[in-house]
């Protein structure tokens, strides 16, 4: 007699008593947090690396130094057009930006305080450059350019330091893809030793269904049915858990955002797929638990 349980047929196999499904919900619930977490951090250094190479290697920031004469208002704007002029006429270059006071200001405010008097300071006028392609751009012809039309400004390259920084970023996206490898494979074999210790247990009973006509295939669904609801609801646990864990750690450093940091995020696409782990969980265990029982069976029987 077949019955109902969670929606699938339930045969004469007391799978859903089995003392190895306790083991395999703690191992897949630990095992998806582990793979959410660490494909959400494989994801967002991505982010940050293509941020890096769109808005920071394709730029760079050309510094005017303040003049030791006292010049008029008139007279600084003249100095700094004579510049921008200058820069505007490289090959190569998109646009150029004066950034103005209140933004240098709030790039300052950590280290000076927010009611600081940045006239009453000696800094810099910054120029933001954007690069068409900062991999080919002729740094050196732009700093010998420079130097004779105004020899008051320099150039600050970005990607000369930045290429240190993406270096090791993209060691870390390896090493979070070694950690993905390590979670997939352990899940493998708690699935396998969970089907393996059930088939065991239940042995007897298997040996009574096929002397009743039951084929491997039959048992082998049996099997597929019950794991795919154990891991699909295991699953489902452990990516909330680690969503839960991203929007709290998204809190929480909220403020401690950077330029440099600031760019890692997780796009829409990414959270989509990083919700659709519990049915790919459950899907994927389904047909693992399906060719393992019958491959297993018909080396028992």
């Amino acid at each position: 007699m077949k019955t109902k349980w969670f929606g699938f047929n339930r045969s004469e196999l007391p799978l859903q008593h089995d003392k190895a499904n306790l083991f395999l919900q703690i191992s897949t619930a630990i095992s998806v947090f582990l793979f959410v977490i660490t494909l959400a951090a494989y994801f967002m250094i991505s982010s940050v690396i293509l941020s890096w190479n769109k808005n920071i290697i394709d730029g760079l920031t050309v510094q005017i130094m303040p003049s030791t004469d006292t010049l008029s208002a008139e007279e600084n704007t003249m100095r700094i057009n004579k510049v921008i002029m200058c820069v505007e006429g490289w090959s190569g270059v998109d646009r150029v930006r004066l950034i103005s006071d209140q933004k240098i200001k709030k790039l300052m405010s950590p280290w000076l305080g927010s009611d600081a008097d940045i006239n009453a300071l000696p800094l810099p006028k910054l120029l933001d450059v954007r690069l068409k392609n900062g991999k080919t751009f002729d740094y050196e012809a732009a700093k010998e350019s420079l130097a004779d039309v105004a020899p008051y400004a320099s150039i600050d390259n970005h990607g000369i330091w930045l290429k240190k920084l993406i270096k090791s970023a993209r060691s870390l996206k390896v090493l979070s893809l070694f950690i993905l490898a390590l979670v997939l494979t352990a899940s493998v074999f708690s699935l396998f030793y969970a089907v393996g210790t059930s088939l065991r247990v239940h042995q007897h009973i298997i040996e009574i269904l096929h002397i009743m006509g039951a084929t491997d295939g039959y048992i082998a669904k049996q099997y597929a049915h019950i794991s795919f609801v154990i891991t699909f609801i295991s699953a489902l646990v452990g990516t909330i858990i680690a969503v839960v864990a991203l929007f709290a750690v998204s809190m929480l450093s909220a403020g401690l955002e950077s330029g440099l940091i600031g760019a890692a995020s997780l796009t829409g696409t990414h959270w989509f797929v990083l919700c659709l782990m519990p049915l790919l969980t459950a899907v994927i265990s389904t047909g693992m638990s399906y060719l393992c029982v019958k491959r297993t069976l018909g080396k028992m029987l």
